[in-house]
């Protein structure tokens, strides 16, 4: 099975290169852009209340132009801390997996089945939706066989109702969502600040295991499909 072959290979190696680059990226704009890393994050603060408002407008954008959700969710943890982070990505994800799942089942229909309806992660998605939706869409959530982003076009022309989609596309993100925006807001304390936060490294830690654990039980469970 394609998807089964895929998740197999599924680590923490993308979340992790996406911190890495972003912490090079910061380091460099803070130390050899004269500050502007702090710049900019004074200027989001300024925004007040505006400031997650914007940040989620975009996000949903991002989505419906099927841009990885992990950058987005990086950027939570950078602008505006772990957790209130996290809320504001879980939220952007709701909004935008709606405008992608509309957009695909009603305007893009036929565009998604002749772009992806040979492939066989599509079939073995599509089969296997039809015999264990909430399952599957479960598993596919928590370990991505394709990104989030156009995961949600791709399950938009399958038989799934919308309710368990949007449900379960993002409860089954919060671990990921935590472990990223936790990351992301280490590496802003410490390019900006020279500060490493023990709680927030525990927090990382903490969503880690449990994304390692479900990892485990995913690759079980689909054994058993």
């Amino acid at each position: 099975m394609v998807i089964s072959d895929c998740l197999k290979n599924r680590t923490f190696l993308y979340g992790i290169i996406i911190l890495l680059v972003t912490g090079v990226f910061s380091f460099a704009i803070e130390r050899y852009g004269e500050g502007h890393l702090s710049t900019i994050l004074s200027w989001i603060e300024a925004r007040g209340n505006l400031a997650p408002l914007i940040f989620i407008l975009v996000n949903v954008l991002g989505l419906a132009l099927a841009i990885p959700q992990t950058l987005f969710t990086v950027a939570a943890g950078v602008l505006f801390g772990a957790f209130e982070g996290a809320a504001y990505s879980l939220i952007g994800m709701s909004f935008g997996s709606v405008l992608a799942f509309i957009l695909g089942r009603f305007v893009f229909r036929k565009i998604i089945l002749q772009k992806f309806g040979a492939s066989r992660s599509f079939l073995d998605l599509e089969r296997l939706s039809d015999k264990h939706p909430l399952k599957v869409l479960a598993l596919s959530r928590i370990v991505p066989v394709v990104p989030y982003s156009i995961a949600n076009y791709l399950w938009s022309v399958t038989g799934i109702r919308f309710l368990p989609f949007l449900i379960m596309s993002v409860l089954c993100l919060i671990p990921e969502t935590v472990f990223l925006t936790a990351g992301g807001h280490l590496l802003k304390s410490g390019v900006t600040r020279g500060t490493v936060n023990l709680e927030l490294v525990a927090v990382l830690v903490g969503a880690g295991v449990v994304i390692f654990f479900l990892i485990k039980a995913v690759r079980k469970s689909l054994r058993e499909l």
